[in-house]
């Protein structure tokens, strides 16, 4: 019985500490200290980013597609 108590209370707890560490984040984000950038720089790096590939292809269509309407040429989004 007394895991039980332990399991329910758990996620809450958990909840807590992420908390406790955002606001102490945005604490020194507000003062820019480098620790919420350096913080800020690793999720960045270490979190997966869904669709990179895609987005980062997207880019360069439009980029082209763009570089076509400044050279004077029409262009056809099918040709893509």
């Amino acid at each position: 019985m007394e895991n039980a108590f332990y399991i329910v209370l758990a996620p809450w707890l958990v909840f807590i500490v992420f908390a406790l560490v955002a606001k102490l984040l945005i604490n020194f984000a507000k003062k820019r200290r480098g620790v919420a950038m350096a913080f800020a720089v690793f999720m960045q790096i270490f979190s997966p980013v869904p669709f990179v590939e895609r987005a980062g292809k997207t880019f360069i269509v439009e980029k082209r597609q763009e570089r076509k309407q400044q050279d004077g040429k029409v262009i056809d989004k099918s040709e893509v």
